[in-house]
């Protein structure tokens, strides 16, 4: 899995980036957060110093992936995005072989260009239409039955949605042509072949296997 290096109970304030910002959303983390943290990228299980906090906030590209993966960097499963929520540099996000149900949180990162969230227990895209500058999705093996999240995104070049009990390929769009090169809708057993015939004949998107 290649990563494009350029690539909503709880609200960040839309402050200016100080100490007391990162410490509030420090302090506003579920337990099973701040261990991921500690545990993937601090590496220890003591209160993060200031320094590692303006760390943490600023990252641009973060990696958790659940002890099903097959190379781990959690011994535990997250069931939900929300550690992530408002944190506005992140350009890259891998949250692989968890038990997520909804990507509803990831709407506040502007910046996201790249989102990882396969081997997943998601229902829906929802969420993700205010993320214009996404150009990588990889959602395969998930629970995820409609595309029309995506019918904006016009500037997403991969989408991986196989192994999905979808049934339709809407919201992919002519519009979606240009830069999608990279459309692995299969195999997905509820998919009929018109819905693929539609989308190759019509939009000229070539529907792929993975």
């Amino acid at each position: 899995m290649l990563i494009d290096p350029e690539v909503a109970s709880k609200s960040v304030p839309t402050v200016a980036d100080t100490h007391a910002k990162r410490l509030t959303w420090w302090l506003g983390l579920t337990p099973v957060w701040r261990s991921a943290f500690q545990t993937a990228i601090l590496q220890h299980s003591a209160h993060p110093t200031a320094e590692e906090l303006e760390y943490l906030w600023q990252i641009p590209a973060i990696r958790f992936t659940g002890p099903r993966a097959p190379y781990p960097n959690l011994p535990f499963e997250l069931t939900d995005c929300s550690g992530l929520q408002g944190m506005s540099n992140l350009e890259i996000v891998v949250l692989t072989h968890h038990q997520l149900g909804s990507v509803t949180e990831l709407a506040t990162l502007p910046k996201l260009r790249s989102l990882f969230v396969n081997n997943n227990s998601i229902r829906s895209l929802t969420g993700i239409e205010s993320l214009k500058k996404l150009e990588q999705l990889y959602a395969q093996f998930n629970q995820i039955d409609s595309l029309v999240p995506v019918r904006e995104l016009t500037g997403l070049r991969e989408i991986y949605i196989n192994f999905n009990p979808i049934k339709t390929l809407d919201g992919i769009t002519a519009k979606h042509a240009r830069n999608l090169k990279g459309f692995f809708c299969l195999p997905n057993d509820d998919l009929p072949d018109r819905e693929v015939m539609r989308v190759e004949q019509r939009l000229g998107i070539r529907c792929r296997a993975a």
